[in-house]
This record gives C-alpha cells, sequence and structure tokens, in this order.
C-alpha cells in the first residue's frame, strides 16, 4: 500500500513554471525555492524562514538568502514589512512570477492595445494645438512613445499640455517630461524596497 502511495502522490507544481524557467533566466536552485515558496503560499503569504526553505535541500541557509535577493532583483517574488497584531512580519507576493508566467504561455497577454482612435485624436490635437503639421521626425518620435515606451496617448497629452503651459512645443521637451515621470516612479520603487535588502543582510530595519 506504501508502494502504490509512494508512486502516486504528487505535489501541485506550475507547469508553465517548469516548462519556461530557463526562458525566465531562473537556474535550477532558483527554481526549487520558487517551487516551494508556491506550495507555501498556496495556505499563507508568511515569509518562511531561511531554514525552512533549506530544509532536506542541498543549500545552505546563505544560499537561500541569495537566492531571494537574485528572486526580488529580477522581479520574480516582491517582500514587504507589515505591522500585524503590534509585530513587524514579512509577507511575500508570488504575483510579480505570475504575471511573468502568463507573457511566457501567451507572448500577446497582458499587452495594451492602443484605441486607434484615440492615437488619431492625439495627433490631430497636437496638430491644432501647435498649428501647423507634424514633421515625419516628429510623427515618428510619438509613435516610439506608443509602441516602444508603451505611454498612453492621455499620459502623451498631459506632457504635451505642460510643455505647451510653459511655451514650449518641442516634442524632445515633452519626451523629458515623460522620461522624468518613469524616472519617479523607479525611485519610488527603490525606496521601497530598501528594507527589504537590509532584512536581507540580517540587518533590523526597526531600529
Amino acid at each position: 500500500m506504501l508502494e502504490r502511495f509512494m508512486r502516486y502522490i504528487n505535489v501541485p507544481v506550475n507547469k508553465i513554471l517548469i516548462d519556461k524557467y530557463g526562458t525566465l533566466g531562473i537556474d535550477e536552485q532558483s527554481l526549487v525555492i520558487l517551487i516551494r515558496l508556491m506550495d507555501i503560499y498556496s495556505t499563507s503569504d508568511k515569509l518562511p524562514e531561511f531554514g525552512t526553505l533549506a530544509a532536506h535541500t542541498t543549500m545552505s541557509e546563505n544560499d537561500i538568502s541569495k537566492i531571494m535577493e537574485n528572486l526580488i532583483q529580477d522581479s520574480l517574488i516582491e517582500i514587504e514589512t507589515v505591522k500585524d497584531q503590534g509585530k513587524f512580519i514579512e509577507r511575500f507576493s508570488l504575483d510579480p512570477l505570475f504575471k511573468k508566467l502568463i507573457k511566457a504561455a501567451d507572448p500577446g497577454a497582458g499587452e495594451k492595445k492602443q484605441d486607434p482612435s484615440k492615437i488619431r485624436d492625439l495627433f490631430e490635437y497636437v496638430e491644432l494645438l501647435y498649428g501647423r503639421v507634424i514633421s515625419p521626425n516628429e510623427f515618428q518620435r510619438m509613435n516610439s512613445w506608443l509602441d516602444d515606451s508603451g505611454h498612453s496617448p492621455e499620459k502623451i497629452k498631459e506632457a504635451i499640455d505642460l510643455a505647451y503651459q510653459n511655451q514650449v512645443t518641442s516634442l524632445q521637451y515633452v519626451e523629458r517630461i515623460l522620461n522624468s515621470t518613469d524616472n519617479r516612479k523607479e525611485e519610488q520603487s527603490s525606496r521601497r524596497r530598501m528594507p527589504v535588502r537590509s532584512w536581507l543582510e540580517g540587518e533590523d530595519v526597526f531600529d
């Protein structure tokens, strides 16, 4: 009976993760840790101790620490420190991993398709605002904001309005406004992640 049990007992493992982990830049040690985290995540989002993750593996707690740091840096997991019943605890989320798995399974999934009518309205708005027809170079630059940088027509229009309020009709100036908005978001995200690095290095982030 035990033999039959051993043959048919299975641990739920995400098939997309198994099939695509190399494509996502995940090595085998990180894969094992992600599988263990996914098993834990099905019942709790409380971050387990490194010793728990290292148990019954060939990895040390120091190995686990480095792997966790890499998973955070690669935007595969998120960790935040929260106060629960007067105590500070670490919680983790695998949402970033799941989003990457969705993209890996279907490269077209989750992509925002711009509304053609909104794009056309954006070009017409700029020409009306500037009082002239936009040049081919300007047309190409605006298309790169939409296609390559992923900015929405609404966001581009806001940046154009801000530049125009400062009596500037240069799209290069508009691009600086768009880039500065992205940089501020990155800086805010970096500040939110700082306590995690301290936690990974074994420091008390609440001193």
